[in-house]
């Protein structure tokens, strides 16, 4: 039984083939909506699985165990920032002293703070475009992994005693010394001289921007050199915090005692909302993908749309080919077809149809994905699930809306259907 089952399907799929061989651009019109709708699919996927992934490996070169103690908690925030954020205050050296003597679960912390707007570096008559100045502390290199791959970081001493020295990222290095040794050479943001003693390690882009635009100088010498009213974020002596736990195993415990301490620290009582945050990677990672994710759900609109334009077309197509077919259902049914085996005919038709351009509109969405990764900065990925619902939904458009077709094609009477001309 189970033979003459499969050699029926067999029969009846190559029956569809036929069909849609003899009316090749009908065909084509007909499932032009599933294509439209599942490259479209394919193609969004493609582009947001591969910024997913970009950004998570991007994130993760930060130091993939980084703590970040901020004045707030990143979100997503449509018009400007409220001023119950903007007005919290920021962290100081002392709060870093605290979180180091009190937080036995956290190996080091460093203080970042900065000017507002990028600077121009100039060396002699050589100048970058406007380039992060940041200000930091030795323990950078802990709790962000940052290396120098010439030279040396800046040492405590240095930056007890606001040495105007620096370290500066390959990328500005190259604009500013092609063919030479950088180490050991002033150059000047602003007015202000700062030797370099060491040249970072290349680092790449994070979302298009370059990390290796950048010139790191002692935390100190922000507010001594650039003044602070330069800064609307930071304040007189106000800095925000990165840290890292002993091991990667105790960040969560490294994060409630940071929590504790600063919590003792502001005053807060136990029914008050902290004024700060202390986040992972995880945070940022989770932040991102709810907002690809609002990119998901507008695919899936324009998918729907289009898949649902498509399954109308084919069911009209179906419809269409059952009355042409009229007479060929009528003589299959004479000799002997069952009323299922022409439902089933027609439904496979149908779904095969759909299926095949689901297929067309699967390599059409990787054509296209694969074309913006090569021509832009934008990354592609195309996850094997993606193809598969591709496939699989375009197939049970096709079923969906070939029912009805199928159905009608069931149950014309033998008779009336052979005297159909």
């Amino acid at each position: 039984m189970k033979t003459v089952n499969r050699s029926l399907f067999g029969e009846i799929l190559k029956m569809a083939w036929s069909s849609m061989r003899a009316n090749k651009l009908r065909s084509l019109l007909t499932v032009l909506g599933v294509i439209i709708g599942v490259s479209t699919v394919i193609a969004m996927v493609s582009l947001i699985q591969g910024l997913n992934e970009s950004f998570k490996r991007q994130v993760q070169s930060f130091g993939s165990n980084t703590i970040y103690i901020r004045k707030w908690r990143p979100q997503v925030i449509i018009g400007e920032l409220p001023d119950s954020l903007r007005q919290r205050k920021a962290f100081t050296m002392e709060d870093r002293e605290a979180i180091l003597a009190q937080c036995p679960a956290v190996r080091a912390v460093s203080p970042l703070n900065f000017l507002d707007e990028p600077q121009p570096v100039r060396y002699r008559k050589k100048e970058t475009k406007p380039t992060f100045i940041l200000g930091t502390s030795q323990a950078y290199q802990e709790t962000n992994g940052y290396n120098v791959s010439s030279g040396r970081f800046f040492t405590e001493a240095e930056v007890e005693h606001r040495s105007q020295v620096c370290v500066v990222g390959g990328a500005t290095l190259e604009t500013l010394f092609p063919h030479q040794d950088a180490v050991g050479q002033t150059i000047h943001i602003g007015k202000v001289p700062f030797k370099i003693i060491g040249e970072l390690s290349t680092r790449g882009r994070f979302l298009g921007q370059s990390l290796d635009e950048i010139v790191m100088i002692p935390h100190t010498d922000v507010r001594k050199y650039f003044p602070s009213d330069q800064s609307t974020f930071l304040k007189g002596n106000e800095v925000l915090l990165n840290a890292v736990a002993v091991s990667p195993d105790r960040i969560d415990e490294a994060i409630s005692q940071i929590t504790e301490t600063l919590r003792l620290r502001r005053g807060l009582k136990a029914h008050q909302e902290s004024d700060f945050a202390a986040l992972t990677d995880d945070t940022l990672l989770n932040l991102y993908n709810q907002v690809t994710g609002a990119f998901y759900l507008l695919m899936i609109a324009v998918a729907f749309l289009s898949l649902l334009v498509g399954g109308i077309g084919v069911m009209n197509i179906m419809l269409v080919s059952v009355t042409e077919r009229t007479r060929e259902i009528g003589v299959r049914m004479a000799l002997g077809a069952k009323r299922s085996s022409i439902l089933l005919q027609f439904l496979i038709e149908a779904m095969a149809l759909t299926a095949t351009g689901g297929a067309i509109g699967i390599m059409i969405g990787f054509a296209l994905a694969k074309g913006v990764d090569m021509a832009t900065p934008l990354p592609s990925s195309v996850p094997l699930w993606s193809v598969l619902a591709g496939l699989a939904f375009s197939g049970s458009i096709g079923m969906f809306f070939g029912i009805y077709p199928a159905m009608r094609a069931s149950r014309l009477d033998p008779v009336e259907a052979l005297r159909y001309e």
